[in-house]
């Protein structure tokens, strides 16, 4: 459910490497620093802000897992993240993300969209839910 896609390179020479990324959305998008073994979200989106239906982030530098499961699901999947690459999580799809290094994203929406479209479930109470369903 969760789609991870490299991104784009289109050239490296001695000075570095260009990458092509498109995006659709206008607006104001947050820029994240996480260190390395701390973790963001644990929580899922209902679709309530368009910039959250679906979450489209970037990580531009580092690596992380993200752990999903939809919404009556009955196990956590961790996928992998190697920047760069754009990461794309459907609405209904409860996940947390877990930098395994330092790194940079950005996520296409704001705090606004944040706070009008985040439904709170700590991951210990979600694997309570699930277990109860298993």
């Amino acid at each position: 459910m969760i789609t991870v896609t490299p991104i784009q390179l289109l050239g490296e020479d001695d000075r570095g490497s260009n990458y092509m990324w498109n995006c659709h959305r206008s607006g104001d998008f947050m820029l994240c620093y996480r260190n390395a073994g701390s973790s963001s979200g644990q929580h899922y989106h209902e679709g309530r802000s368009d910039n959250k239906n679906p979450e489209v982030m970037f990580l531009f530098s580092g690596t992380a897992a993200i752990h999903w499961c939809p919404l009556g699901g009955t196990d956590i999947v961790t996928t992998a993240i190697k920047a760069p690459a754009r990461v794309e999580i459907p609405i209904n799809v409860w996940h947390q993300l877990i930098a395994i290094t330092d790194c940079c994203f950005i996520e296409l929406n704001s705090m606004a969209d944040v706070q009008k479209d985040s439904v709170r479930v700590w991951r210990a109470d979600f694997e309570k839910m699930i277990n109860v369903k298993s």
